[in-house]
């Protein structure tokens, strides 16, 4: 199958068009941070080139049209380079001189080509894509970027550019743009195909590093909390909290309680009366736990059938009138649903003082104290022993 230069332009002008929508869509209802928008601002120069070339080829002779799509061309790498950048908290000052400087080159150059047709200003344009992509690679691995696995993506796509734009400059170079090597490798339709494969692969990277982004990038001790719309903290994040927390308890005198309720009737009543009726205890037993936990309490998930409260307390308290009085709360609840069983709540207590200072390690036991009690129904309403 052959395809013409105008419908493999058409058809990379498409892709990069619905890459930029979909992007800047996604941009402008996060309200997204700077290194999200320079990003933003690299897939509308993408689509601003593709459309330029797209008028080159409808409308010969309007050679202007090739010196603003080599402009934007670059423009598009160039931004890529500077979001990287940002995202890694450095000054963009520097940067931004030399991306105005290098487009203002490729510009120049094209403008002064006119006359060649196609290929004005080629030269320039290989090169000012090479440079920056392989800015923008050395930027991915280095900083807040380079430590976010998904950022390795980006920079096998801006080392694939680097690489053959350089071999596209010493092919055009020494063979010249009508050579075989060049056209078979190097010519438009090769670079049509990769420009889709690239902007697709860099849509979704750039998207994965910015919903991960943090407004302490810099920092190599960042952690990124997840909590649901209900002010639960999935395990992994309620177990990075606790162990920041137990540190501070220690340093005040006073110690952690992590607080771990089970229901492990929910598999069995979805099996005997049916998914809604256990999605119903479910959501019963998670709004209980969070309308009965102490005020400033962090309350945790371990899993659909178990969650944990984190509270800070006094070295010689007496827990089992708390643990009493919420156990009595969260079955009272769900007693008072209208269905055809009544669960079994388990709750285990694990302390800081006792149990260790490290919080996934005190969610793990909390957790399992909770789940025995809830097995064998023995509730001691204080520390269990193991």
């Amino acid at each position: 199958m052959v395809f013409d230069p105008l419908s493999l332009q058409t058809a990379a002008a498409l892709v990069i068009l619905v890459s930029a929508v979909m992007y800047l869509l996604d941009t402008l209802m996060l309200r997204d941070a700077l290194p999200g928008r320079l990003w933003a601002a690299a897939f509308l120069a993408g689509l601003f080139s593709a459309v330029c070339y797209l008028v080159w080829f409808a409308v010969p002779g309007s050679f202007i049209a090739i010196v603003l799509g080599n402009g934007a061309f670059v423009a598009a790498t160039a931004f890529i380079w500077l979001g990287s950048v940002a995202f890694n908290g450095r000054r963009l000052r520097v940067p931004v001189i030399v991306t105005a400087v290098a487009l203002l080159a490729v510009m120049a150059a094209a403008l002064t080509d006119g006359a060649q047709g196609d290929w004005a200003g080629a030269v320039p344009l290989f090169a000012g894509n090479a440079l920056f992509a392989v800015l923008g690679a050395i930027e991915t691995r280095r900083g807040a970027i380079g430590r976010r696995w998904s950022a390795a993506g980006l920079t096998v796509v801006l080392t694939i550019e680097a690489v053959w734009f350089t071999l596209r400059v010493i092919v055009f170079l020494a063979e010249g743009p009508d050579s075989e090597v060049f056209r078979t490798y190097f010519g438009t339709e090769m670079s049509a195909f990769l420009t889709m494969t690239l902007v697709v692969a860099a849509v979704v990277v750039t998207a994965v590093l910015r919903s991960s982004e943090s407004t302490l990038r810099g920092n190599p001790e960042t952690r990124h909390l997840i909590v649901d719309r209900n002010g639960v903290l999935l395990r992994e994040s309620f177990g990075a909290v606790l162990t920041i927390l137990v540190s501070r308890a220690r340093a005040a005198g006073e110690d952690l309680c992590v607080i771990g309720i089970r229901v492990d009737d929910l598999r069995r009543v979805a099996t005997a009366f049916g998914p809604e009726e256990a999605e119903e205890m479910a959501q019963a037993f998670r709004s209980s736990v969070r309308r009965h936990a102490p005020t400033m309490a962090l309350v945790g998930e371990t899993d659909t059938a178990g969650l944990c409260v984190a509270f800070s307390t006094a070295l010689a308290t007496d827990h089992r009138r708390l643990v009493r009085i919420m156990h009595e709360r969260i079955v009272t609840d769900l007693s008072a649903l209208d269905t055809s069983v009544v669960p079994v709540v388990g709750i285990g207590v694990a302390l800081a003082s006792a149990d260790g200072a490290d919080g996934p390690t005190l969610v793990e036991r909390a957790d399992a104290k909770a789940g025995l009690a809830a097995t064998t129904g023995d509730q001691p309403f204080g520390l269990t022993t193991e």
